[in-house]
């Protein structure tokens, strides 16, 4: 069974590595280069953990298998200025290679969005263009294209709102505490 809750402060080993994992695919020299990404993905989540708290969250899918634990799923959210104010942003949605197509992702938005819309309109996200798999969750999950633009290296990306408005809470969350 896949339980949704938020992350500890101890978790954050298991989502670099998930992260990494989904972002840096790969074999061979690819998985050495995953093992150098992983861990500066793990010194900017604590950096964010510590850093933006109250005002940055993360949730976790996990699965466990009788006597162990494992992250399979992972998404933050924080607030972020988007057009001169601050509003809800949601990053790094990540869920393990062998579990995608399960629903995972979906869920995981919906806890998000469940927590943020009895205090906010809109949820921000960006993707990349060529993320299409990503794209297709989003446009079924209710996100629209705002926005294009182009990320530092030069890919095209974009920004991505879906308004909260008449969204029903999927679970109780902390970011309600973010007015």
């Amino acid at each position: 069974m896949i339980e949704i809750r938020a992350a500890e402060v101890t978790d954050l080993p298991s989502v670099a590595q998930l992260v990494a994992l989904s972002f840096h695919p790969g074999g061979g020299w690819q998985a050495l280069w995953r093992s150098f990404v992983q861990l500066g993905i793990e010194q900017d989540l604590r950096d964010r953990w510590q850093r933006e708290r109250p005002h940055y969250h993360c949730w976790l899918a996990v699965l466990s298998t009788g006597t162990a634990a494992l992250c399979v799923g992972s998404v933050e959210v924080q607030l972020r200025e988007i057009k001169g104010e601050p509003k809800p942003y949601l990053s790094n949605l990540a869920v393990h290679p062998h579990y995608r197509r399960r629903g995972i992702g979906r869920r995981l938005l919906h806890t998000v969005e469940g927590g943020l819309c009895a205090t906010y309109s809109d949820l921000y996200l960006h993707v990349l263009a060529h993320n299409q798999a990503a794209q297709q969750l989003y446009a079924c999950c209710g996100f629209e294209v705002v926005e294009e633009g182009f990320t530092f290296w030069g890919e095209r990306k974009l920004l991505l709102r879906k308004s909260l408005a008449g969204d029903r809470p999927y679970s109780p969350s902390p970011i309600s505490s973010w007015v």
